[in-house]
């Protein structure tokens, strides 16, 4: 039996097993999860009515404007950070 090089191995878990997973994810707001999972629940709907198109259009709406508010709040951080700075 021939042992693969070490370079052509595939990279293994950097964490243990209880580990993986938590580092990277970051928590999610209650709100947020409400709005995510009204979304999921909509789109998993069997057969696409119009008022399902439009219920998941408004969800869709709600969550591209939350997503712009944190983003606006970051980049007003930033920008008094970095004023600050000067």
């Amino acid at each position: 039996m021939r042992k693969t090089p070490l370079a052509e191995q595939p990279p293994g878990p950097i964490h243990p097993p209880e580990k993986r997973g938590t580092q990277s994810v970051p928590d999610v707001h209650p709100s947020d999860a409400a709005r995510w999972l009204a979304l999921a629940d909509t789109a998993l709907r069997m057969g696409a009515t119009e008022g399902v198109v439009v219920e998941s259009e408004i969800l869709a709406r709600k969550e591209q404007a939350a997503i712009k508010k944190r983003i606006r709040r970051t980049v007003q951080q930033v920008r008094e950070h970095s004023r600050s700075k000067q």
